[in-house]
């Protein structure tokens, strides 16, 4: 297969060696590049993107940094006259792109070329990213997570990064499940908006670090309920039996809880992570019969960091299979003294860079849904999925893999619930930053070779469960469960304020 590679030579970055090299090795492409006529950025915008390239990334090597022509030239096949292209992939938008068999057309946010990108981004965050066909239809999308953008150069190499994903995954099934086009008009900004904008984001950092002399980053806590009928699937609200908070340690924070009911006794798994290591381990907590629960005590415990304790129960054994991404695999444990003794008994896969495994059964087949980072960009905007006949395999990959790239709807953020014969998830919303919200979908269609969802609701935290993040919920039996991130001032008194302003308020 022939591919043609449409640039504008002032425009040249490292990330079209890196999606040249990709072509080749995922799909076994010839990549050709062409060149549009040079229209470079304003001086002022150049003036930023080196800037914050020496600022942020200095010898990071990321792909939106500049990349000579000449180079990327020697890098792809010559071009040579009369060549018969099966694509051309159009990142211009100019209407002088080569003819080829077909033709796709890289739009962001409803507009070609690299400044529209720019534009985006400053106007309003990481655009959509479609690829528009020479009919005018739209054929794929992607919306890229910013949760590791810093600074525009920073949030275009996130698109970027997933440009690639997207385009790989296109060329391996080009029918793929689209979302609607987001058209939104922007424009670049004046250089002394740049100016105030570059100004105020050195301030900010400058107030980070003295944010992170005095509280915690990023601390999470873990709230838990009673319900019967009224929970948060039935309300599509936090609302209802005021939310408890487990009490935690200042060092540690806990998220990603888990509640499991065993011979009528209740327990709740969660991540335990110490902010001094920054290493998660699995604790857990028993219920008393009067519905209270008992001390926290570690569970399970690796050299590298465990979080997310998805747990199941086959063939009269308890599982569990806690995100082990540092790992890079997805391993099953089995309870030999439950809820301790927790032992490694298989690798459902290795290689492989998956977080928030979370697994169902449905239509006699077992599905795993992960996100996976594929090799840079965010963590939190691929979802892809597996199925297996049995749950130790062997498991294949779903055709559409990533089936989805969308930072506000991908990533796990708890257990299936099925009702009514319909099948529905909570996932993370990480439009803003990772955990901002959570979402619940419907899923409406799920096979080997298609993958469709839709979204019911937006949650985010409000007095019923106050703080700035939130991205787990679970239930068992009447126990619920949730998490979230708040301000974690390291002063006790302060600890102590923020812990009365930040409770929760019920409402029955």
């Amino acid at each position: 297969m022939n591919i043609c590679i449409y640039i504008d030579p002032s425009q040249s970055r490292l990330w079209h060696k890196t999606l040249v090299e990709r072509l080749k090795e995922d799909c076994g492409v010839e990549s050709y590049i062409t060149w549009a006529e040079p229209k470079p950025h304003p001086d002022y915008i150049e003036t930023l993107l080196a800037f914050e390239l020496r600022q942020h990334h200095n010898g990071a090597g990321i792909g939106a940094e500049p990349f000579p022509a000449a180079q990327l030239q020697d890098v792809t096949a010559t071009v040579y006259e009369d060549i018969d292209y099966d694509l051309t992939v159009d990142l211009v938008g100019d209407g002088k792109a080569p003819a080829a068999k077909r033709s796709v057309t890289i739009l962001y946010n409803g507009y070609a070329g690299e400044k529209a990108l720019i534009a985006s981004i400053m106007q309003s965050g990481l655009p959509q990213v479609a690829f528009r066909d020479a009919t005018g239809d739209i054929v794929a999308t992607a919306q890229p997570s910013p949760e590791l953008a810093v600074g525009v150069i920073g949030s275009m190499d996130q698109v970027f990064a997933r440009l690639i994903t997207l385009l790989s995954a296109f060329l391996s099934n080009p029918n793929r499940w689209v979302q609607p086009l987001v058209k939104q008009d922007s424009n670049l900004p004046s250089a002394m908006t740049i100016a105030l904008r570059t100004a105020k984001s050195q301030v900010m950092a400058n107030l980070k670090k003295v944010y992170y002399q005095l509280c915690r980053a990023s601390h999470w806590r873990v709230g838990w309920r009673w319900v019967d009928q009224d929970d948060v699937w039935s309300r599509h609200s936090l609302e209802g039996e005021e939310w408890q908070v487990l009490a935690d340690e200042e060092s540690h924070f806990y998220a990603d809880p888990v509640p499991w009911l065993r011979n009528g006794r209740y327990y709740l798994f969660f991540e335990d992570l110490d902010h001094h290591t920054q290493q998660g381990i699995i604790s857990v907590v028993e219920f008393d019969d009067k519905g209270k629960p008992g001390p926290t005590q570690t569970c399970l415990e690796e050299d590298y960091h465990l979080s997310y304790p998805f747990l199941l129960e086959h063939q009269g054994e308890t599982y569990m299979i806690p995100e082990t991404s540092e790992n890079r695999d997805i391993a099953l444990y089995k309870a030999r003294n439950f809820p301790f003794g927790w032992e490694r008994c298989h690798v459902i896969m290795s290689d492989i860079d998956a977080a928030d495994v979370t697994i169902t059964q449905h239509d006699d087949k077992w599905w795993i849904f992960c996100v996976i980072r594929d090799g840079a960009g965010g963590y939190s905007d691929c979802l892809s999925i597996f199925y297996a006949d049995d749950l130790l395999g062997p498991w294949s990959p779903h055709a559409q893999n990533p089936v989805l790239i969308d930072t506000a709807t991908a990533r796990p953020a708890g257990n299936f619930v099925k009702q009514d014969g319909k099948l529905f998830r909570p996932v993370q919303d990480c439009t803003e930053f990772y955990g901002g919200g959570l979402n619940l979908v419907e899923v409406t269609k799920l096979t080997p070779e298609r993958y469709e969802q839709k979204l019911l609701t937006k949650l985010g935290p409000n007095s019923h469960w106050p703080g700035c993040k939130l991205h787990t919920l679970n239930r068992v039996g009447r126990l619920e469960t949730i998490d979230g991130a708040i301000l974690r001032p390291k002063m006790p008194l302060l600890r102590r304020i923020v812990q009365r302003i930040r409770k929760p308020v019920g409402t029955l």
